[in-house]
């Protein structure tokens, strides 16, 4: 469970830092190239450049993986950036945390890796752990009017959507079928490398500077995003790569550590269908690690 735990607040420090650029009106785009650099350059300091090195002379079937990987990242930034713009925050916030229906699915249907014996409670914590998503991610209908043009865009929120899935269930299968433990330091570094040479030539061409506070920002996302690839596979494996436990627990726990933090920290109030959801994820958690609890008690 302490790897999940790491993970989860290694992903709320993503969301965390998102908000801060809002706050500090940081070029989300420069500091998501940086954040890719100093993933880069933060796992290597953790994993130690020697380490890298045998890691690398040895079998590394997964590098295609991880570049394939690094593309897929990035363009599900900008596509999230995209659908938030047209649509709004709602719109992206459903779609990629709802994106948790495919891995887990290939998990159960494809993998078929299982941490423990299904009952009816956990499939009822899976169930309860995406609607819990989808009534902490709704706002009122003022909040979120959409403009009338929006029609032939209707394919963001779906890629969003899609390719948020994709990266989880890819994940997922490299973990099972080519990493050993000590290449899921090194792998994350790889997928990071590839997504900060993409992100450097689009500023490039784009002929923009860097500032100071995309710098800053984007090192300190950089570090946890490291960090929440890392801990994810961490939490794979001591699960025996068990999709269907580990992405509905990562998910709703991240949702409620954020609305702790927005309502501490950024005086964001709850509606009803909010605390709704909030409950409904405790619940989930509690559905789905039933059997650890009982073993605990």
């Amino acid at each position: 469970m302490l790897a999940i735990l790491l993970c989860i607040i290694a992903n709320v420090g993503i969301f965390l830092s998102f908000r801060l650029f809002q706050y500090y009106r940081v070029n989300t785009f420069h500091a998501i190239v940086v954040n890719y650099i100093t993933c880069v350059v933060t796992g290597v300091l953790f994993t130690g450049w020697p380490n890298v090195v045998d890691v690398v002379r040895g079998d590394t079937d997964w590098i295609p993986w991880a570049v394939v990987l690094g593309g897929i990242f990035i363009a599900t930034f900008y596509l999230m950036a995209r659908t938030t713009q047209v649509f709004s925050m709602t719109v992206a916030s459903i779609s990629t945390k709802m994106s948790l229906i495919i891995p887990v699915l290939f998990s159960l249907l494809i993998l078929g890796t299982r941490s423990r014996d299904y009952n009816l409670l956990n499939y009822l914590g899976m169930a309860a752990a995406v609607v819990a998503i989808v009534l902490s991610s709704v706002r009122k209908k003022s909040q979120d009017n959409l403009p009338s043009n929006v029609g032939a865009l209707w394919y963001l929120p779906l890629l969003v959507f899609l390719l948020g899935g994709l990266i989880d269930t890819t994940l997922n299968a490299v973990n099972q079928y080519y990493l050993s433990e000590p290449e899921e330091k090194v792998f994350p570094i790889f997928i990071f490398g590839t997504a900060g040479i993409i992100g450097f030539v689009i500023v490039l061409i784009r002929g923009s500077a860097f500032s100071r506070h995309s710098i800053t920002g984007g090192i300190f996302l950089g570090i946890v995003n490291y960090f929440s690839v890392y801990f994810l596979l961490m939490s794979l494996r001591v699960f025996k790569n068990d999709g269907a436990y580990v992405y509905p627990m990562i998910n709703v726990g991240i949702i409620l550590i954020s609305a702790l933090i927005s309502a501490l920290f950024f005086g964001e109030k709850f509606t009803y269908l909010k605390m709704a959801g909030l409950l409904l994820a405790i619940a989930a958690i509690l559905l789905l690690s039933h059997q650890e609890l009982i073993a605990f008690f």
